[in-house]
C-alpha cells in the first residue's frame, strides 16, 4: 500500500495539543494548541479543535501545496486514551480526565472530516466542497497501539534517531514529541 502524501500525527491534551504534518514522510510543519482556564470542558475542546481544523487548512490550501484530488486526502492520525486498571488511571477515570480527553478526540476527529469544508462552504472563496475534494481520514490510535509501553525519553531518542535535525529545525516540546512520534508509525518509520 502508498503511503499517504500527507500525514498528520496529532498528541490531545487541554494543556497541550501537539500536532505534526508530514509531507512525502517528510515531517515539514509542527505545532502545539493549550486551552486551560475555567471554562467547561467542552468549549475547551470545541476551541482546541477549531485551532486544529484551522492550521490544517493554512497548511492544506497555501499555494505551494498540491490539492488532495492530485495526491489523494491527508491521514490525521489522533491519540486515543485507553482504559488501564491501574491506580492512576482508574483515578482519571473516577475524576473524568479520559472521558474529557475522550471527548476532544471526537471533535478533533470532526472537526478534522466534516467540520473542515464548513467554513469553505460559508465564505464563497472557491474550495466549496465537491465530490471530486476527498475528505480528511482521520483515525486513532492508542498510547499502547503507536509506542507499546516506551518511556517518553525513549520515544524522543527514537524519533531524533529517525530525525536527526528535529531539535534544531522544530524545537519539539511536550506534546509535539508524541505527535511526531504518532506521524512516524503511521510511516511505518517508528
Amino acid at each position: 500500500m502508498d503511503k499517504p502524501y500527507y500525514v498528520v500525527g496529532i498528541d490531545p491534551a487541554f494543556g497541550g495539543t501537539g500536532l505534526a504534518l508530514f509531507k512525502e514522510g517528510i515531517l515539514t510543519s509542527v505545532e502545539l494548541f493549550r486551552k486551560t482556564g475555567k471554562q467547561p470542558f467542552e468549549d475547551r475542546a470545541n476551541l482546541i479543535a477549531a485551532d486544529v481544523r484551522d492550521w490544517l487548512r493554512q497548511e492544506f490550501f497555501r499555494s505551494d501545496r498540491p490539492s488532495f484530488k492530485k495526491v489523494g486526502p491527508p491521514l490525521i492520525m489522533c491519540e486515543i486514551p485507553s482504559y488501564q486498571a491501574t491506580p492512576s488511571r482508574a483515578m482519571g477515570w473516577k475524576k473524568g480526565d479520559l472521558q474529557k480527553l475522550t471527548y476532544l478526540v471526537g471533535v478533533i476527529g470532526y472537526a478534522c472530516t466534516y467540520g473542515f469544508w464548513a467554513r469553505f462552504r460559508d465564505q464563497g472563496d472557491g474550495l466549496v466542497k465537491t465530490t471530486s475534494q476527498p475528505d480528511p481520514c482521520y483515525r486513532t490510535v492508542t498510547p499502547a497501539g503507536w509506542k507499546g509501553q516506551l518511556s517518553k525519553e525513549i520515544v524522543i531518542h527514537r524519533i531524533k534517531k529517525r530525525l536527526p535535525n528535529v531539535v534544531e529545525n522544530f524545537a519539539p516540546k511536550l506534546d509535539i514529541w508524541d505527535a511526531i512520534g504518532i506521524g512516524l508509525w503511521t510511516l511505518d518509520e517508528f
